[in-house]
């Protein structure tokens, strides 16, 4: 998870940066750069056909068509992320990935798009971060409150049935 923390950080920076145009400050900035050397020292990504399906990994949902794929993360590097679950995404299907960590109480949400996929017992899904990540505290709602589990919109509201 730590890991994770670290590349969703990265992420950010240099989407706001590269893709958005967003203006960093000087803290952001250098940031960034500290990111940046840190990134390019790290290990090439593990080809799929390289990822041991049996390993266990973190638990996380994908967004799928109208509802949610379990799975679990089992690779992860700058580049791109590798899912087990027991059904596959077709490669270009945009979908996003939501990581929950409750030692540290917090929760991710990375956009990414499905580059390969693997159909065997676990499926591999191939992911490659594409638009702005989030990171954000883990609340638990109050008794009878609904929250979406992916933090879009605020919390608090109630169901009606």
């Amino acid at each position: 998870m730590e890991e994770l923390d670290f590349l969703v950080r990265f992420w950010e920076l240099r989407i706001r940066y590269e893709t958005l145009g967003m203006p960093l400050t000087k803290q952001e900035r250098f940031e960034l750069l500290s990111l940046l050397q840190l990134v390019a020292a790290d290990r090439e990504p593990t080809p799929i056909d390289g990822i041991d399906p049996a390993r266990r990994g973190v638990p996380v949902q994908l967004t799928a068509g109208s509802g949610f794929l379990c799975g679990e993360l089992k690779d992860l590097s700058s580049e791109s992320l590798v899912v087990g679950a027991v059904a596959s995404l077709p490669p270009g299907h945009r979908t996003i990935l939501y990581a929950a960590d409750a030692v540290t109480g917090v929760e991710y949400t990375i956009p990414c798009i499905v580059a390969c996929s693997r159909e065997d017992e676990p499926c591999l899904i191939g992911l490659t971060p594409d638009g702005l990540p989030s990171r954000s505290p883990y609340t638990i709602p109050v008794f009878g409150m609904w929250r979406s589990p992916l933090g879009i919109g605020r919390a608090g509201h109630r169901v009606q049935a």
